[in-house]
């Protein structure tokens, strides 16, 4: 390694002397900043996949162009030198004093420390840019941490990568060419949606802005390593080929591998790859099933097979390692049964089961019969109690929350756990055994948080308990079923004209939250929806009365957006700085986020629709936003950014061959076929059912006649929730005395 080192510093010194070196490191950094440029941005939006939030505009991406043009400046400029020495023939002076394979690592650790210079030049030149364009929501350790796990493994391992592909075939023009069609391989159809396949330009999806990304964090960091293994290893297989003198390639090859020595490392880093690769902790490994195949989420109606009197759950969690723990104690009152039955969501394994303190036998595998526990990689446990003893059973189990490999065959890598310093987001089937015969009153649950953390049971709050003194606070609340989310969270109370409603939102999104006046969004929705449709309505689904209307902003990481029970949950998409001053949805973008508001009324707790394709509660949600747009900013501006892009969409749609001759949608391949369909679903939604609200509304003869319909709609909210069906379209022609023909469009 001494002879190496003293190599490097030779190799370093030659690459400093030659000025190509800067020119190729300006290269490098002048494709950072391109970055930073919308059109190359929205070129990049076609292969990147990524979504529109700050630190994924402004951060990663500009330092993922760079690195798939660092690798591509760095890797032909390496494979260049090599080819050099053996044109120049200077290789067997070089093998006279040392070892060829110790030159080419020389050469790989000059070329990083350039690599590493480009970037950190690079942090500096853009910094000021990026922080600018950020604003408030700029974060230096999220400014650096990125940038390193992008661009310093994907060309490290480029590097790996071509100067093995060199040492094999000894031929620039081969080399070059593998290593181009290896480059632009990860862009095709095949691999563009495998996060391990897009090894020197990854994809990073959904970076929160607020709360940060430890689940991307370690998926990425750990992949990262992964394949700069895999490249290491290429490069200590080629090394196998290094030529002897007066031998080719293969009888190079066929010398050394007769020497066990030879292989140790590259045998062992191949491995590590297969090792790493199988066993890693962010894959749960239950069998691809489909939900299609029968799989629903039904209740077991086997017989009782135990009752408890108290139920006590303890959950901590390590925002490290992203692992969590919990600490069931059950006082069994009666037990019918010589085995009680469980599952624990993917990732979770049962470490321990004691009645009394005396050690208890259980087995846990995944039951294939079951469709959807095994579609989520939820694992049956077995607790074997053949003398059906009652007394105090105690269950001690914890893990990483993992996805399981049927959702990331349907929808790629999508985990809704996370685990992190400002945001903890864990889905009910993950916060310990879900029992379907096993009963008794409601469960007390604690829940141990960073201390900057408010956690929430579906959006209901706890109570604080106590500072447990290591940085974690303790909360209680009574629980039988439900979603966690707990976060570092401002909390406003908005007051309306009826009532309050309660505003959860990251610390980091106050300012966005001000200069969008969120809270006057709040309280247009609701005055203006209860003056024309009727008074929220506080019952939830089961009937019991809604103490609060909460509003709660969610990780990016955790995604999605709904209303439930009086509870607006919604991603921070919908309050990004990008999405809230898009000019292509229009200037006042709280539009946006009004729109999920508005679902109380139009499918939580107000009127239930029958969703068929066409008639839905988005539809009416979409026409609810465009008129309190049109009464807010003026009917310029509602049809500018409303009614026109609704009729430039529905003219795509009566466009669209497939929309018109659905009978070649089943000839085409399914992927495609899929995303016609849902294209076509989403134009139907969101803007023809708007569309034909409107014409409805001009029949009618104005917005006094069209509110009084949905009034008399939005009164039946009891008869349509007791209706299997909802309120349907025809419901609604009936009301307002149409038919389809009167809303035809043309």
């Amino acid at each position: 390694m001494r002879q190496t080192m003293r190599l490097t510093k030779v190799e370093l010194r030659r690459l400093l002397m030659n000025k190509k070196t800067y020119i190729l490191m300006i290269a490098n950094i002048l494709i950072i900043a391109l970055g930073y440029v919308e059109f190359v941005r929205n070129i990049g939006d076609y292969i990147f996949t990524a979504s529109r939030l700050c630190t994924i505009d402004n951060i990663v991406f500009p330092f993922a162009i760079g690195t798939l043009g660092g690798s591509l400046i760095w890797g032909i400029s390496l494979i260049v030198d090599s080819d050099r020495v053996k044109k120049n023939y200077v290789k067997d002076m070089i093998n006279a004093f040392t070892d060829e394979r110790k030159a080419s690592l020389s050469r790989i650790f000059a070329y990083s420390v350039i690599i590493l210079v480009t970037l950190l030049i690079g942090l500096l030149v853009v910094m000021p840019i990026c922080s600018k364009r950020m604003d408030y929501l700029f974060d230096f350790r999220a400014y650096l941490t990125y940038p390193v796990l992008v661009f310093i493994p994907g060309c490290f391992m480029t590097l790996f990568l071509c100067e093995g592909l060199y040492k094999m075939s000894e031929n620039k023009a081969v080399s070059l060419t593998i290593f181009l069609v290896l480059t632009a391989a990860q862009f095709s159809p095949l691999f563009i949606a495998n996060d391990f396949f897009r090894w020197n330009m990854p994809i990073v999806s959904d970076i929160s802005d607020a709360f940060g990304s430890p689940t991307i964090l370690r998926i990425l960091g750990y992949t990262r390593i992964l394949l700069l293994a895999v490249s290491i290893c290429i490069w200590e297989f080629a090394c196998l080929f290094i030529r002897k003198y007066q031998y080719g390639a293969l009888r190079s090859f066929s010398l050394r591998i007769r020497k066990p020595a030879a292989l140790i490392v590259p045998v062992l880093f191949a491995v590590i790859v297969i090792i790493g690769a199988v066993k890693q902790p962010f894959i749960d490994h239950a069998p691809i099933v489909s939900l299609e195949d029968g799989g629903d989420l039904s209740f077991s109606e086997e017989e009782t097979e135990a009752e408890y009197a108290s139920y006590k759950r303890n959950l901590s969690f390590s925002t490290a390692l992203g692992t969590m723990r919990g600490e069931d104690e059950c006082v069994l009152a009666e037990v019918m049964k010589d085995e009680i039955t469980f599952t624990l969501g993917a990732g979770i394994k049962l470490k321990s089961a004691t009645l009394d303190g005396e050690p208890l036998d259980f087995s846990g595998e995944y039951d294939v019969n079951n469709n959807f526990d095994t579609y989520f990689g939820n694992k049956l446990y077995k607790i074997k109690n053949p003398e059906k003893k009652t007394g105090k059973l105690k269950l001690v189990y914890g893990g990483y929350p993992a996805v399981s490999r049927s959702t990331m065959a349907c929808l790629g890598y999508m985990n809704e756990n996370v685990i992190g310093k400002s945001f903890i987001g864990i889905s009910w089937l993950c916060m310990g055994p879900v029992y379907s015969n096993v009963f008794g009153p409601d469960k007390e649950l604690y829940i141990n948080v960073p201390s900057n953390q408010i956690p929430l049971i579906e959006a209901e709050e706890m109570e604080k308990v106590k500072d447990n003194g290591d940085g974690t606070t303790c909360w209680k609340a009574e629980y039988s079923s439900g979603n966690l989310m707990s976060g570092a969270y401002n909390s406003d109370k908005v007051s309306y004209s009826a009532e309050d409603v309660y505003f959860k939102y990251s610390s980091k999104y106050g300012k966005a939250v001000q200069e969008n006046d969120l809270d006057g969004a709040i309280c247009n929705v609701f005055d203006y929806c209860d003056k024309h449709f009727g008074p929220i309505e506080k019952n939830s689904s089961t009937g019991e009365e809604i103490k609060d209307i909460k509003i709660l902003q969610t990780s990016a990481e955790y995604g999605g957006g709904y209303a439930d029970d009086g509870a607006v949950v919604m991603s921070e998409h919908f309050m990004s700085p990008q999405t809230l001053s898009d000019s292509r949805a229009g200037t006042n973008m709280n539009e946006t986020f009004m729109h999920e508001i508005i679902h109380l009324y139009w499918g939580d707790l107000g009127m239930v629709c029958q969703d068929d394709g066409l008639w839905s509660a988005e539809g009416l949600t979409v026409f609810t936003t465009y008129r309190i747009v049109k009464e807010k900013y003026g009917e310029l501006y509602a049809k500018q950014y409303y009614v026109d892009e609704w009729k430039k969409g529905v003219m795509h749609l009566n466009n669209n061959f497939y929309f018109r001759h659905p009978e070649y949608l089943d000839k085409l391949p399914d992927t495609y076929r899929a995303q016609i369909e849902s294209g076509v679903e989403s134009t139907r939604k969101y803007e023809l059912m708007p569309l034909m609200l409107l014409k409805a509304e001009e029949k009618l003869g104005g917005e006094e006649e069209m509110d009084k319909v949905l009034q008399e709609l939005y009164s039946r909210n009891l008869e349509f929730r007791l209706n299997e069906t909802g309120c349907t379209y025809q419901d609604f022609l009936d009301t307002a005395g149409l038919t389809e023909e009167d809303l035809k469009l043309e």
